[in-house]
């Protein structure tokens, strides 16, 4: 039961991501991106795949994504860029690991490496607004871990925020 319903979350987050993404009357540019997405072979019997969805508006905006499955669970990353010169790497392996990345403004960065056990789900969501915030998120171990970190940068540069789990 708890897998069945993680997966209807994550197909309903995909929707709505989708959703915004089609109805941005703006050209979106997807510039410099890579995604990288693994699973063995049982992952693929399921459905249980990785997910990624990148909405970027603007100009020279960077996203980096690898994703690793494991035998019974997929990851999903999000990550919407509007501004310019916005950049954002996301590592996931094990399974069930979910990120999500809203960067408005620019020159903002952010790092998110999460690896975790197929059964336990390490979910890090991040809001970046204003002007040149960086933030560093490392998750590790079993799971059950949720990161929230909202940061706003509106006069000049924030201060860079790490967290670490482990």
């Amino acid at each position: 039961m708890k897998r069945k319903c993680t997966s209807t979350i994550r197909a309903v987050r995909v929707i709505a991501l989708l959703t915004a993404t089609l109805s941005v009357s703006m050209t979106i540019s997807a510039d410099n991106n890579r995604v990288e997405q693994f699973a063995k072979q049982s992952a693929d019997q399921n459905n249980q795949g990785n997910y990624s969805i990148i909405a970027q508006i603007g100009n020279n905006n960077r996203t980096h994504i690898s994703q690793s499955a494991s035998y019974q669970a997929g990851n999903f990353s999000s990550v919407y860029q509007l501004g310019n010169y916005n950049t954002a790497n996301i590592s996931q392996t094990g399974g069930n690991n979910v990120s999500n990345v809203l960067q408005m403004g620019k020159n903002h960065i952010v790092d998110i490496n999460q690896t975790g056990s197929a059964y336990r789900e390490l979910n890090a969501n991040v809001r970046q607004i204003g002007n040149q915030s960086d933030i560093q998120i490392s998750q590790s171990g079993s799971g059950y871990r949720g990161i929230s970190v909202e940061q706003q940068a509106f006069s000049n540069s924030a201060r860079p925020v790490t967290v670490e789990t482990y």
